[in-house]
């Protein structure tokens, strides 16, 4: 009789070592296509050199996406999509080389800001692009299935996980079976695995196979999710009151206090974020109802009602930014991502208006709309459609042109040092003005100031010396008649500018002549600083008195000393001179005394 079962064991098992095989091989494969890229990368052309990195980024993806989306019921994995993706991140790699500044002339930080920008968006473009792979062999009727696509981008993030945990721990024990031997004298293995080559070919090996672990342990990957979404759900309700109560709160603070902190836009995105992530957290695939008291159900409805006047006030705090400074590449993505965060504000509180079952179930068409519109802004940005650089260079040139911005606040250090290639050519074009023209001669010196600066810092410097500051401010308690002329060279730069510092006189080292103690309540940490005159009669800072304090005790310094609740004390341990150095005593704890104690 014909043993079925002994038969499908077979398959499985010849099945399980196919796809173990075609991990290992696809890992392989990343290793020597970044391996090869590194080694033999000509830097001499420029065609081959955005290429061949290009080209590796390509073949990597491509595997990565096979690997993502094959399994025993889809062995074949899904290729058209590989290649597409895989190509589509060639054309973007290409065009991120190729933007790049030269910063071996001077540095150019768009260089870093659009490395950072494009690993976080190309990974984000990534994951959001898999569930729709994955999802793709699995649609009804040529629709994709929500479902599908909720289970494949939460579970995604845990199967990467599992891949990132094997290859931190495999790497661990390479380094402990180095160091074991290498304990001994035995320096063969870190010949071997300490190298490039080594490293290249076998940690993507080792990530594949992660993947390929955590893919078929479907089981305990949906009981990782399911903790997570208990989280959610435990955690939305606090989220909603914070919400809540935060929105109710700006009636009687006003909005002014919003505008003045200069990072209002993006506390309010992570604020729109937290919430969209917890409610889907919550909401699930919308099969199963949402286990709430009807209170919190409410209590989370009046949050996501709250979300477009957020989205709204971050887009105002945006547009002030870009009316009073013009565009830059940092305000060009805050505002695509004001305008995702606006696109699910809106959508969230529509679904709460729509009152349709299940709960909250207009937000299924919404994320699946919105993760598309996030792909195609992923992708415009980090092309030549959107180019920030560019577009951001063209509007100070208008402004400059057009009078909204005047020479004197014009930042040419920014064109030079922050806008990249596009900037550097808008400097080129404002170098090569007619001699002759108005606007030439009021930019005339600054263009030659901004060409012997050497980094933007040295620019602003060199700005700010120029200027005429204002001279700082003081305020002296006790003694009115000590003379305070020379005290605005010794202190630090642009202190005591806000607001009045306080000043007091007092005689420390018995010479009967005061010294000044400068405490500045501006700064949340700061220290009492002692100042005191030279042989030529300059003040001079002469070091700190105490630890830093935050602002709170620093004022509550300022009314002891009003009262006159002080006085001087001598030091516990005298100075040791031994030769002719003299050794002062520094203690190990704290610098502070508490009368009649000797605790430090």
């Amino acid at each position: 009789m014909y043993d079925t079962t002994t038969d499908q064991h077979a398959r499985s098992n010849v099945t399980v070592f196919i796809l173990s095989g075609f991990f290992i091989l696809s890992g392989f494969i990343q290793g020597l296509a970044c391996l090869l890229a590194i080694e033999y990368w000509p830097r001499s052309n420029q065609l081959q050199t955005a290429l061949i990195p290009a080209a590796m980024i390509g073949i990597v993806i491509f595997c990565f996406i096979l690997q993502m989306s094959v399994s025993e019921q889809k062995r074949h994995g899904n290729l058209l999509a590989a290649l597409g993706i895989g190509g589509l991140f060639v054309l973007l790699a290409l065009w991120y080389i190729v933007q790049l500044p030269d910063t071996t002339i001077h540095p150019n930080s768009w260089k870093g800001v659009v490395t950072v920008s494009s690993i976080l968006g190309g990974t984000l473009l990534l994951y959001f692009m898999l569930p729709f792979v994955q999802s793709w062999p699995e649609r009804e009727h040529g629709r994709l299935r929500y479902p599908d696509l909720f289970r494949h981008s939460w579970d995604n993030f845990f199967v990467l996980l599992v891949a990132g945990l094997l290859t931190c721990a495999y790497w661990l024990l390479i380094v402990l079976w180095v160091m074991l031997f290498n304990m001994v004298g035995i320096r063969l293995f870190r010949d071997i695995f300490f190298n490039a080559t080594f490293a290249w070919l076998s940690l993507p090996v080792v990530f594949a196979l992660g993947i390929h672990i955590g893919l078929t342990h479907d089981r305990i990957i949906t009981a990782l999710r399911r903790i997570v979404l208990s989280l959610c759900g435990w955690l939305m309700p606090l989220l909603a009151l914070i919400t809540l109560l935060f929105g109710a709160s700006l009636p009687f603070t006003g909005l002014t206090p919003i505008w003045n902190t200069g990072y209002s836009t993006p506390i309010l995105l992570c604020l729109i974020g937290a919430n969209i992530v917890l409610l889907n957290g919550i909401f699930q695939d919308g099969a199963n109802p949402v286990r709430y008291p009807a209170p919190l159900l409410r209590l989370i409805e009046m949050a996501m009602l709250l979300m477009p006047v957020f989205a709204l006030l971050g887009a105002y705090s945006t547009w002030l930014r870009i009316e009073q400074h013009g565009l830059s590449p940092k305000r060009i993505y805050l505002v695509i991502l004001v305008v995702i965060a606006g696109s699910y504000s809106f959508s969230y509180a529509f679904a709460v208006f729509r009152r349709n079952k299940p709960w909250m179930g207009a937000i299924r068409p919404a994320n699946t709309a919105i993760a598309l519109l996030v792909c195609l802004s992923i992708i415009l940005v980090h092309s030549p459609l959107i180019n920030p650089p560019a577009i951001s260079a063209r509007n100070q040139l208008h402004r400059l042109f057009s009078g909204r911005t005047t020479p004197e606040k014009f930042d040419f250090g920014a064109l030079k040092f922050q806008f990249g290639i596009p900037g550097e050519k808008a400097l080129q074009k404002l170098s090569t003005l007619p001699q002759d023209t108005p606007i030439f001669k009021k930019i005339a010196d600054q263009l030659a100031a901004v060409n012997r600066a050497d980094s933007y810092y040295s620019w602003k410097e060199n700005q700010r010396k120029n200027q005429h500051s204002a001279p700082p401010k003081f305020t002296l308690l006790g003694d009115e008649h000590i003379s305070l002329q020379g005290l605005a060279g010794a202190i630090e730069e642009d202190q005591c500018q806000a607001q009045p510092c306080v000043l007091y006189p007092v005689d420390l080292d018995q010479d009967n002549q005061k010294e000044l103690i400068l405490i500045d309540t501006t700064y949340f940490l700061h220290q009492m600083v002692l100042f005191a005159r030279d042989n030529n009669g300059n003040w001079q800072k002469q070091g700190v008195l105490g630890n830093a304090t935050d602002s709170k005790t620093q004022k509550a310094l300022v009314q002891q000393l009003k009262t006159g609740s002080v006085r001087p004390v001598p030091a516990q341990y005298q100075s040791l001179q031994i030769g002719t150095t003299v050794y002062h005593f520094v203690p190990d704890r704290l610098t502070e005394t508490v009368t009649g104690s000797r605790e430090k």
